[in-house]
């Protein structure tokens, strides 16, 4: 089976007041003097301290300031007023879907006299009441996960009130059915509508080295999410930054490597044939393009691959036709309980009784002896029996001859993705980024007969 999916997103992201359902977070604050009265029209400027790119804004007449839409990162902040000493802030981490509060005391005195803090705790925010738990990319990179994907919905687990769900990447959230919950990458949501009554279905799995956090809602969800019954992941993806970054891996399974179990030892047989090979890499940092464009502080890129080669021992068993139906000889042709069945020509059919009335009966004439002549084979159907292999089995059903063929070999499924992605800022107030994501499947498998046919099968006789 061959599967596609394409999902291209594409986002602008502008400072306006107006929140939206996106992957990223928020900074607010107040700023204020010594006596808690607060500083207006002071200068607040935002820089992310892998990008390099700032955004700035000016307090209120209260001495407060909002920037939302600030990708996942650590940030620092940097504010100035006249009459104040300048106050910069550094390591300030803004997760996905999360604010930061901030309170900041200005000292008065000279503006170039600069007080330098590290972030520390930061005040319980009170714009919000969602409760949420956040997966950074340390333990999505570095906790382990099933090689069936390596999917990163696995360690939604971590989060209390979160379940997992068994066949599939939607997992139970605060006792909300597991499909019913919501996931969102960058801010777009990969459930499609609902095939069946009450289920969804996830359309894309990001690959995992792909995403730089995500945040798992659990309650009290706001009103961006609107049509689900369960709970939300949010998931961002990673950027490039201005340092040029790139990782490879490559994890192998094989049955090789591995004993056999305790059972197959006890009954004689091997151990099954399993092979998986899951590899793939990641490249991101600045655009650059030599004598042409420098894109640092401004264009980043960032492509993550990943590949997968899984090959199963696999078994078949079939029912296939005899040698005597081969040659039209049905004179042995039984039910399952034993009785004959007659086979009768359909080029017999006559009128036997009532002929003149609508209760007119119809008979037919069977062939002699149960046998179909060859003259009458259908050339289509005969070209077609040749790829019907010859039974190799003991059947399960003497009369019936049913699963009288068995094959083995091996299960293949190949997977083949990538998430792609590239930031544009054109200044304080005007940011773009686009992301494309592709996933191609394909399951099949390779039978063969089993070597060793079976004795001849025994015509039966009444």
């Amino acid at each position: 089976m061959l599967r596609g999916l394409i999902l291209g997103t594409a986002l602008i992201g502008m400072c306006v007041s107006a929140a939206a359902q996106t992957a990223t977070g928020i900074i607010e604050g107040r700023v204020t003097d010594a006596s808690d009265s607060g500083v207006p029209d002071a200068k607040v400027t935002i820089e992310n301290q892998l990008t390099g790119v700032q955004q700035s804004s000016v307090t209120s007449s209260d001495g407060i300031f909002v920037k939302p839409f600030l990708l996942p990162s650590d940030y620092r902040v940097t504010v100035e007023r006249p009459g104040f000493q300048k106050y910069v802030e550094s390591d300030i981490r803004v997760s996905v879907q999360q604010t930061v509060a901030l309170k900041i005391v200005l000292k008065v005195g000279d503006i170039a006299t600069t007080v330098e803090v590290k972030a520390s705790a930061v005040e319980l925010t009170t714009s919000s009441a969602t409760v949420a738990t956040v997966i950074p990319s340390k333990a999505i990179l570095d906790l382990p996960l099933s090689l069936s994907g390596r999917n990163p919905f696995g360690l939604a687990t971590l989060t209390p009130g979160v379940i997992a769900s068994s066949g599939t990447s939607i997992p139970w959230i605060s006792g909300g059915r597991n499909a019913e919950s919501e996931i969102t990458v960058d801010g777009t949501s990969v459930i499609l509508p609902e095939n069946n009554v009450s289920v969804n279905t996830l359309a894309y799995t990001p690959i995992q080295d792909s995403v730089e956090e995500f945040s798992v809602v659990t309650n009290a969800l706001a009103a961006e999410y609107g049509r689900t019954g369960g709970g939300v992941i949010n998931v961002a993806t990673r950027s490039g930054t201005n340092a040029v970054h790139g990782s490879g891996y490559d994890f192998l399974g094989n049955s090789d490597l591995n004993t056999n179990t305790w059972v197959n030892n006890r009954n004689g047989a091997k151990l099954a044939a399993y092979q998986r090979n899951l590899f793939g890499g990641t490249i991101g940092g600045p655009v650059w393009i030599p004598k042409v464009y420098n894109g640092k502080n401004r264009t980043f890129f960032f492509f993550s691959e990943q590949s997968q080669r899984f090959r199963n021992g696999a078994s078949a068993t079939a029912t296939v036709p005899i040698q005597a139906w081969r040659d039209g000889d049905f004179s042995n042709l039984r039910n399952g309980s034993g009785s004959l069945i007659t086979l009768y020509d359909p080029l017999t059919v006559f009128c036997s009784a009532n002929c003149d009335s609508s209760n007119a009966v119809y008979s037919r004439t069977a062939f002699a002896g149960n046998v179909i002549p060859k003259t009458r084979f259908d050339p289509v159907a005969v070209n077609m029996l040749r790829y019907y292999p010859q039974p190799n089995a003991t059947p399960n059903n003497a009369f019936t001859y049913l699963n009288d063929f068995f094959s083995t070999g091996k299960s293949t499924s190949n997977d083949d993705k990538f998430d792609s992605r590239i930031d544009e800022n054109f200044g304080s107030k005007f940011r773009l980024f686009g992301r494309g994501s592709y996933d191609n499947s394909m399951a099949s498998a390779r039978l063969e007969p089993r070597p060793v046919p079976a004795p001849a099968a025994t015509r039966l006789t009444t």
